[in-house]
């Protein structure tokens, strides 16, 4: 009787496909009621750590939910560098992080300058509730934060580097080069303790014959400023016609630039140099001391995951008869072929601007330039 009332036939067979449609619908899935009110689902529980789990292990809780288990490393500026077990290194902003659970004691440099170490738990709401330590700590009150580990080596960063190349034929050449760097890192203060050292021989002659030995140590005040009560260096090169040189300083340092990947410092302040020349000419001293003038400026510089530069410059103003300013420049890259082995690319500068004339009349040379490659051990 429908399609009798239908006098046009495409018309019958769209509204015959339609009611077919319906009909298939209706007997595959329960009958939709759009009047309905729906009843909401409740969020899951966020996953948490449990107690026996952390025992051993640091974990932190980001602000988007995820977990991550490993070891703190230390905290400053603003930047967690935490160490997980399947991520490797991670550079981590404070303000991303939600909880902290860690079974370790930590060390905290606080905002009002004051220090305090204890077992540390941070809340969902960014209070840290430091075991041993009165009040309330919060998250932004924070300066920076380092593992206490006692009678180990957590709070050092080692790095050696070792070159070597050999030529024999018409030339018998051999050269040796070697770096290391130690570095340790509190809450409060930083230590450093670099060496360096090139030797060179050509058909039984020595061409290079230099080391540099340098220390220092600095104290933070705040974030950016530091003091370094003292520097101390010594350095030989008798191609240079220095058979000692020793320089004793102090300064104050301040952190230009600090982010995840990049930190760059300058340091200046008095120091003074004691010298003695390997040869001389009738009449002059062969040891001469000086007050003298100190810079220094290093920059640290994380390319990619694989990838580092660090330089160093420093420059000493002294008396004319000691060289009157003495440059020493070190720009190294490293790779990083795995968490222990490295390869490092050097370009060492040195220059004095007067070199002191030796006793068969000659001059050194101001510049001496080296570009070294070496396999470095880093820990």
């Amino acid at each position: 009787m429908l399609l009798a009332k239908l006098r046009n036939p495409l018309t019958a067979v769209f509204t015959l496909l339609l009611v077919l449609l319906a009909n298939a619908i209706k007997a595959t899935g329960p009958e939709v009621d759009f009047g309905a009110t729906t009843t909401p689902v409740a969020p899951m529980p966020s996953w948490k750590p449990s107690p026996e789990i952390a025992d051993d292990d640091d974990w932190i809780e980001l602000t988007s939910g995820e977990w991550l288990k490993g070891e703190i490393k230390y905290m400053y500026d603003e930047e967690l560098v935490f160490d997980s077990d399947k991520l490797g290194d991670l550079s981590i902003d404070w303000d991303d992080i939600k909880q902290i659970k860690s079974p370790r004691k930590m060390s905290f440099r606080l905002n009002n300058r004051t220090t305090v170490t204890g077992h540390v738990h941070m809340e969902e709401n960014g209070e840290l509730e430091i075991k041993g330590v009165d009040g309330e700590i919060l998250a932004d009150d924070v300066v920076s934060m380092v593992p206490e580990e006692k009678g180990r080596f957590k709070n050092w960063t080692i790095s050696i580097s070792i070159g070597a190349d050999f030529q024999t034929g018409n030339t018998d050449e051999t050269s040796y080069s070697a770096s290391a760097k130690f570095n340790r890192r509190t809450a409060l203060t930083r230590f450093n303790l670099s060496y360096l050292g090139n030797y060179s021989k050509n058909d039984g002659q020595v061409t290079t014959s230099n080391q540099r030995a340098n220390s220092y140590f600095d104290y933070f005040v705040d974030k950016r400023l530091f003091i370094r009560p003292i520097f101390a260096e010594y350095y030989r090169d008798r191609f240079q016609n220095i058979n000692f040189q020793g320089t004793l300083g102090s300064g104050i340092g301040y952190q230009l630039y600090k982010s995840s990947n990049v930190e760059w410092d300058i340091v200046a302040g008095p120091a003074y140099q004691v010298t003695r020349f390997d040869t001389v000419v009738a009449g002059s001293k062969k040891t001469v001391q000086t007050p003298a003038g100190l810079f220094v400026t290093t920059v640290n510089y994380d390319i990619t995951d694989d990838l580092t530069y660090d330089g160093n410059y420093q420059i000493i103003f002294t008396s004319k008869n000691s060289g009157l300013i003495s440059n020493h420049f070190v720009s190294t890259l490293s790779y990083e072929i795995n968490d222990l082995f490295d390869i490092n690319t050097s370009l060492i500068w040195d220059r004095v601007q007067n070199p002191t004339e030796k006793a068969d009349g000659t001059f050194p040379k101001k510049d001496d330039f080296n570009l070294i490659f070496g396999l470095g051990f880093s820990y």
